[in-house]
């Protein structure tokens, strides 16, 4: 059920941006998800489209790209995508590692039509979807 609480900070967050910028209608919404972020992409699609109904967002589309994990070696530094289960380093066996990408969920972008000019521009910017950073767009 946590993806419904992450899918209304993304309406909400895509709404107030609408606004902020004159939309008339929401037209895509491009949502960053890690792979470790415990959000199912799928959920959150069929989330979206039931609460957007009555909005501006109304037969927007999710488009939802997957972040992989991505590791930094604690002794050389390399940065690399733990495989076969092991987080050992391929390029120094180091044990200690820092996670650097992989718990994400946030808003890429979204792209409108303005009320204006009936014309699909993009706005926003790399925005969390949830927690305390989610405030605006």
């Amino acid at each position: 059920m946590h993806e419904l609480t992450a899918t209304q900070n993304i309406l909400s967050l895509v709404l107030a941006e609408a606004r902020k910028v004159g939309a008339a209608r929401v037209v895509r919404v491009f949502v960053k998800v890690g792979e470790w972020s415990t959000i199912e992409p799928d959920c959150v699609d069929f989330y979206f489209a039931v609460i957007a109904k009555g909005t501006a967002a109304e037969g927007a589309q999710l488009a939802i790209e997957r972040i992989p994990v991505r590791y930094r070696c604690g002794s050389c530094g390399l940065e690399y995508t733990p495989e076969g289960g092991s987080f050992a380093c391929p390029g120094c066996s180091g044990a200690s590692g820092t996670l650097i990408s992989g718990r994400e969920l946030f808003i890429d972008s979204i792209e409108v039509v303005h009320a204006d000019t009936r014309v699909a521009k993009s706005a926003g910017r790399k925005r969390p979807a949830r927690g305390r950073a989610a405030r605006g767009v």
